[in-house]
């Protein structure tokens, strides 16, 4: 965003960032809505963890993209530390997933099974 307000007038910068600010709230929702989180909020917690991974993912790949030297931002131990949190966060949320009873049906995984079986046909 400070690239942003050195290269371009303070309108034109505003109306970048609500363009993105739409983008990202219309994404959400609809992360929201197939991971079924809108209709039972025990599923809030993995909507946002996917939301949380695919943000941190695209900002990675945007600041390598722009070649910038992204040592200078963070330093090697972080990247150990998130890469091992992110792992052990994926095993918890999967027993947590593995050991489920009587949740609803997550639409993403309706929609996915229904292909599935679509395709063996």
């Amino acid at each position: 965003m400070s690239r942003w307000l050195l290269n371009y007038t303070p309108s034109a910068t505003l109306v970048r960032l609500l363009t993105t600010n739409a983008l990202i709230a219309y994404i959400t929702s609809w992360t929201l809505y197939l991971s079924g989180a809108s209709e039972d909020p025990r599923l809030l917690l993995p909507a946002w963890v996917a939301i949380a991974t695919t943000l941190t993912l695209l900002y990675h790949a945007s600041h390598r993209l722009r070649l910038t030297d992204i040592q200078r931002e963070t330093s090697a131990s972080i990247h150990v530390f998130s890469i091992a949190s992110f792992i052990s966060m994926s095993a918890l949320l999967l027993q947590l997933h593995l050991t489920r009873e009587n949740d609803p049906v997550v639409p993403l995984f309706g929609m996915v099974r229904w292909g599935w079986e679509w395709l063996r046909a």
